[in-house]
């Protein structure tokens, strides 16, 4: 099999077994009864693609040298980088909170300790997510032959509309609310995407996706605005020194 129809393979496999495991909530919803263990299936939807990530390199025999390398030390750059991201999430959700009237940040997080365990579990499912969609999947469409720019934007794409069932079924989010959602995903991979192919560790990349979920709390038009500001910023300013 061709490493084009590994990755349809794969893509396939994610969507299938990630949008099974919403079936016993949507069948709930829809009124059917539903035995209480079934429900908790939805937790299993961010770790299915690192599990189909790790079936597909156990048929390759491939386990053991996919995980050489993909950690290693947090570099200090690496480490400005995420705390610039930081810093421009909270400035966002601070600038939003200001102009609505509402304490995004006390109303999510309303002791150190809730900020600590959300910084811990989000960074499991970061890591859990990152594994599959930039340690996997990106490095298969770059192997590909594809250009980074074009490998980023597919794996944001495909990452984007991953999220749907969750949206869908588990926040009940309609197709108004879904759409800014896409928009902010694909965005915020290509972030993402790009840091890895920069730094190609799993660790730092999982601390960025971290501090997204923690401190961009606006809405995503919110976000979405900023970071195609930053990202227009910054293509300016390469263009400048080249130039």
């Amino acid at each position: 099999m061709g490493n084009r129809a590994k990755i349809a393979l794969w893509i396939a496999a994610v969507y299938i077994l990630s949008s099974a495991c919403y079936v016993p909530m949507l069948l709930q919803q829809s009124g059917f009864a539903v035995p209480e263990p079934l429900l908790y299936l939805r937790y299993f939807f961010v770790p299915a693609p690192a599990l189909v990530s790790i079936l597909f390199l156990a048929g390759e025999r491939r386990v053991k040298t996919w995980f050489a390398g993909r950690f290693r030390r947090i570099s200090p750059k690496e480490l400005a980088v995420c705390a610039a991201a930081a810093a421009a999430g909270g400035a966002i959700t601070c600038w939003y909170s200001a102009a609505q009237r509402v304490d995004l940040f006390g109303g999510t997080y309303r002791t150190p300790a809730s900020l600590a365990a959300s910084c811990a579990y989000l960074f499991v499912t970061a890591l859990a997510e990152e594994a599959a969609w930039r340690g996997f999947l990106l490095r298969r469409v770059v192997s590909q032959g594809r250009g980074q720019g074009a490998a980023v934007g597919l794996t944001g794409i495909a990452w984007a509309l991953w999220h749907i069932p969750m949206w869908a079924v588990r926040n009940s989010l309609g197709p108004a609310e879904i759409a800014p959602l896409l928009l902010w995903a694909v965005l915020i991979s290509g972030a993402l995407g790009s840091f890895y192919c920069a730094y190609e560790n799993l660790l730092s990349v999982s601390l960025l996706h971290m501090a997204v979920n923690i401190c961009f709390l606006a809405p995503a038009a919110w976000n979405s605005a900023l970071l195609l500001g930053g990202i227009l910023i910054c293509c300016a300013f390469k263009k400048y020194r080249r130039g």
